[in-house]
């Protein structure tokens, strides 16, 4: 039987799933494990360490620091996705040709980029990103921070209107669907349950 590898991008370390944020990538990841998923997991950190935890289920694991400072602030780009550019993120992922899974719009620069097109790629939407960056600014009393949620939210709806449709996109909830397909007439998203401690994957 022929190997199944795959790379696993994640905005943050999976480890230990001890919020919202986390579950679903940790345990995505176990349950594709267990199928027997040569897995290659690729994280940007900020404040999470590195988890030996995680060599279990992975063959690789890599980490990358996010830039998270004013150098990665963007008139262009949201911020969530400029501070999470890394060259050497390109570097690993050309090293084979084996399907890409992209955890979340903040992962998705190189898929922005057109750096994967000749690859398999799944995006897996975690939220209307733009939509939650709107509401932030709604209930935001400081006059600064809901200027950067406003604008963050209006680069998020540019960035998320120009990648919809280069990739399946498997979104977590069904509300999302819609969502995306009444604002960008998103063709190829399903709907894709969270993974949870129970969660199981069929053979």
């Amino acid at each position: 039987m022929t190997e199944q590898h795959l790379h696993i991008i994640t905005h943050t370390v999976p480890w230990p799933a001890d919020f919202g944020g986390v579950v679903d990538l940790f345990y995505k990841l176990k349950a594709l494990y267990q199928q027997g998923v040569k897995i290659h997991l690729h994280c940007f950190t900020q404040g999470r360490k590195p988890q030996a935890a995680l060599n279990k289920y992975c063959v690789s694991v890599n980490y990358y620091k996010r830039e998270n400072n004013i150098s990665s602030f963007s008139f262009t780009l949201p911020y969530i996705v400029s501070s999470r550019k890394d060259k050497a993120l390109l570097v690993n992922l050309t090293k084979d040709n084996y399907p890409i899974l992209i955890e979340g719009i903040h992962c998705a620069y190189l898929l922005y980029k057109v750096e994967l097109d000749n690859r398999k790629v799944i995006l897996r939407l975690h939220n209307v990103e733009f939509e939650y960056y709107h509401r932030l600014a709604q209930h935001e009393q400081n006059f600064f921070k809901r200027l950067y949620y406003l604008h963050e939210s209006k680069l998020l709806k540019l960035f998320e209107k120009a990648i919809t449709n280069k990739v399946l996109i498997a979104a977590v909830s069904k509300q999302d669907v819609t969502l995306y397909q009444q604002n960008f007439g998103t063709a190829n998203i399903h709907f894709l349950p969270v993974f949870l401690p129970y969660t199981s994957v069929a053979g």
